[in-house]
Order: structure tokens, then C-alpha cells, then sequence
């Protein structure tokens, strides 16, 4: 009984495969027709960089920027202005990833001339050189995209601003204590140590924007960015601030008042002006690009950024007292004075910190870029 059982499910078995073996017996398959992947070509099947299979693209180069700039710091009732043009060079690169529509850039230029004009409360002067840097970076996502770089999304960033034209530098006193001040006790005349500094404004700026890329057709292509700056931070010194002082060191002349009678101490900036504070603005850009070559890309077009905010100045005061005459009786006719021997008293000095906050700032720069972009 048992065998005729073995033997009738055997038979069964066979009659209910042979029909499939028979209709996939001499076909190919392989595990990717079952399994499909989630590119478009399978990443092993991907070659060199630049070629129709690669995954990613990458795009570099250089562009020049010739901008116009203006920049006004109002602190207290104080103006200080300044307008410029800049020519910079900069370098940048955008590497993109077709499977997910994301992108990565960064750029960095520097400026190689300025000149311009600037005015503050004691004059003006022209603008011959200066700083101006930036350096930032991007990540974005072409939500309406072809994964090939066309298309249009969002992106976050960031970006580093150094808009420093040289404008005036105002003395101020290295003097800490009064054995800084140098002074003859003979003559009573006297003079302060210095320095003076180059302005010096940094920016640290949040991007929020949305960008965009056009193919016209394969010799022409648009793209478009404009972003929000919802917060920049502002830093640096003011290099022209005379702080209310003469910025003057000396020589002075001496205090020819007897004791106990005295002089007006005078006021003279002990550091630099320091700013510290907060903006928002704007940046856009626009390009028009042709490719005269497959992986070579000319394009031409222009920029513009702005921020605006307000800033704290702090900086530190010195209070000078000058040399005073000194006298005493005269041993030799009671009731009379003398010069003292030294006739002259040391100076003295007196330092004290000083903050001015809430003042207002404008930065501004505009301008038209030329770009050449390789490919691959």
C-alpha cells in the first residue's frame, strides 16, 4: 500500500511541474529583471565621470565680479559713508546627484581693486584699496527637476561677507597707566603712545532661498537663485571712529596752573571702535549661460546682496591729566614761592569703557558677473 501511494505522488508531482519547466526551460533570466533598482542605471553599470551613466555631475570654474558698493554706519549723531567699484575673482563648484535631485555648491572671491569715495564727521577722502571677501556654500533640492539639473527647488546656506574699503584710521592711545605717558618735567610738555587700525567689517549670513535652471535648448541655458537673509551677524572694528576725542598724541603743552587750582583733563580714545550686531537682507542672482562646447559653459549675468541692521559700538576712553606746575615757599622769603624741583608733575590717566548701541547700518553691493564653467 505504501509504495502505490509513493508512486501516485510522484506521478502527480511530475504532471504538475512539467508544464513549467517546459515553458522556462530554455529561456535567460537573470536577477535583474526581478529586482529592480532604484537608479536608472544600476551603480554598477555606472563609468567614467561625464559620461551619460554617471550619477554625478560635478561643475567648476571662475567668475569675475565688477560690483558697486556703498556702505553708512550712523553712530550717535555721527555719518560715515562710502561708495565704491570692486573687481574680484572667485572660484566655485557645484556637484550635483541625479537619483535624489540634490546639490551641493560652494564658492570664494577676493578682491584684487577698489576705489571709490568715503566722508565721515571730520572729512572726506578718496577709497584706493581695501578688503573685500566672502566665502560660502549651499545645499539644495530640485523638487521640480529631471535629475539632471534642470529644474527648480530650495536650498539652505551660508555666506561669510568682508566688505572693508579703506577709509580713514583715527589715532588712538596705547597708554594703559601713567608711566605710558611720556613727558619732560623740566618743560612740562608731553605726548601719548598710539596706533591706529583699517576698518574691518564681517558679516556671517544665513541664506534661505529658492533657485531655479532652464535648458532652452542644448546651446542656451537660464538659471536664477534668490534667497532671504533671515539673519546676519555683524563684526569688526571701525578703524575711522575718532570717538568724540582728538585723535592728535601730542605734543601737548603743560597744566601753568599752580596747585591747588588744576586744568581740564582731555579725552582721547584708548582702543579701537569695536561693532557688534545683527541684520537681514537679501541676496539674488541671475545668469544667462551658452555652451559652445559639450562639458564648456560661458555665462553672463548679475548679482546683487543687501543687508541692513543695527550695531553696539564699544570702545575705551582715556582721561588725561596734564604735567602741573609745581611751586613751594621760598626759604630764603617767607610768603613767596618757587619753582618746585622738578618743576613738573607726571601726568596722569584715567580709563573708562564706553558702549553706544542701536546704531543703524546699511551694506550694499551690486554688480555683473562673466563666468567659464568646465563639466564632467
Amino acid at each position: 500500500m505504501s509504495i502505490r501511494l509513493a508512486t501516485s505522488l510522484a506521478v502527480l508531482a511530475a504532471a504538475i511541474g512539467s508544464p513549467v519547466l517546459a515553458a522556462d526551460w530554455s529561456e535567460d533570466w537573470s536577477p535583474e529583471e526581478v529586482y529592480r533598482g532604484a537608479y536608472s542605471t544600476e551603480p554598477k553599470d555606472w563609468t567614467e565621470l561625464g559620461d551619460e551613466s554617471d550619477g554625478i555631475h560635478i561643475q567648476t570654474g571662475l567668475r569675475y565680479w565688477y560690483s558697486w558698493g556703498s556702505q553708512n554706519f550712523d553712530l550717535g549723531p555721527l555719518n560715515f559713508e562710502e561708495t565704491d567699484n570692486a573687481q574680484s575673482v572667485e572660484a566655485h563648484i557645484r556637484v550635483e546627484e541625479d537619483a535624489t535631485r540634490t546639490y551641493a555648491k560652494g564658492w570664494a572671491g577676493y578682491t584684487f581693486a577698489i576705489n571709490g569715495e568715503h566722508s565721515d564727521p571730520y572729512g572726506t577722502a578718496p577709497v584706493v584699496d581695501g578688503t573685500l571677501g566672502y566665502a560660502g556654500a549651499d545645499f539644495g533640492w530640485n523638487a521640480f527637476g529631471d535629475g539632471a539639473g534642470t529644474g527648480a527647488g530650495g536650498f539652505i546656506g551660508y555666506n561669510y561677507w568682508n566688505n572693508s574699503p579703506r577709509t580713514s584710521r583715527a589715532n588712538f592711545t596705547t597708554a594703559t597707566s601713567d608711566g605710558d605717558i611720556s613727558y619732560n618735567e623740566n618743560s612740562g610738555v608731553w605726548s601719548l603712545p598710539g596706533d591706529s587700525v583699517d576698518d574691518k567689517l564681517e558679516l556671517h549670513m544665513l541664506r534661505l532661498g529658492l533657485s531655479g535652471k532652464a535648458e532652452i535648448n542644448d546651446f542656451f541655458d537660464i538659471s536664477a537663485e534668490v534667497a532671504a537673509v533671515p539673519f546676519a551677524t555683524l563684526g569688526g572694528v571701525m578703524g575711522g571712529h575718532a570717538g568724540g576725542g582728538d585723535d592728535f598724541l601730542g605734543p601737548y603743552g603743560p597744566c601753568d596752573v599752580p596747585a591747588p587750582g588744576g586744568c581740564a583733563p582731555l579725552f582721547f580714545k584708548a582702543s579701537p571702535t569695536n561693532v557688534n550686531g545683527w541684520g537681514y537682507g537679501a541676496m539674488a542672482e541671475l545668469m544667462a549661460g551658452i555652451h559652445p562646447t559639450e562639458n564648456l559653459t560661458m555665462r553672463f549675468g548679475g548679482r546683487a546682496w543687501y543687508v541692513e541692521g543695527t550695531y553696539d559700538a564699544t570702545y575705551t576712553g582715556a582721561l588725561v591729566t596734564a604735567p602741573q606746575y609745581q611751586q613751594v615757599e621760598d626759604p630764603d622769603n617767607p610768603g613767596s614761592f618757587i619753582p618746585a624741583d622738578p618743576p613738573y608733575a607726571a601726568p596722569t590717566i584715567e580709563l573708562d569703557d564706553y558702549i553706544e548701541t542701536e546704531n543703524p547700518f546699511k551694506l550694499f553691493r551690486y554688480g555683473l558677473l562673466a563666468e567659464l564653467t568646465y563639466s564632467f
